[in-house]
C-alpha cells in the first residue's frame, strides 16, 4: 500500500545464466578446441576486460591462466563449487 503511487518509469525482464555457485564457468572443456566463457549471471559485463585477457591467454596457451582455474568445468565434476569470493550479488 505505501508504494500505490509509485509510478513505474522502466521495467526490464529476461534470462540471466548463472551456474548452482553463481560463479563463472571459464576455460577447457573435455572437447579439443572448445572453451567455455560463461555463467555470469548479471555481473559478466564488469569483469570483461580481465575475462578477455585470461581467456585469451588460455587459448592461446591451451592451459588455463592462473587466475580462471577455480572457475573450470571441472569443479561440479569433482563438487568443488566456489565459495563466496566467486558469487554475484543476486538479491536484485
Amino acid at each position: 500500500p505505501f508504494l500505490s503511487h509509485v509510478k513505474v518509469n522502466r521495467q526490464w525482464a529476461g534470462m540471466s545464466d548463472m551456474t548452482p555457485d553463481f560463479a563463472p564457468i571459464m576455460g577447457k572443456t573435455p572437447v579439443e578446441g572448445f572453451y567455455l566463457d560463461s555463467g555470469w549471471g548479471t555481473w559478466g559485463f564488469k569483469a570483461t576486460p580481465v575475462c578477455g585477457k585470461t581467456m585469451a591467454w588460455t587459448v592461446a596457451n591451451d592451459a588455463p591462466h592462473e587466475l580462471i582455474t577455480g572457475f573450470s568445468l571441472d569443479r561440479f565434476r569433482n563438487y568443488s563449487l566456489t565459495g563466496e569470493k566467486g558469487a554475484a550479488s543476486v538479491g536484485h
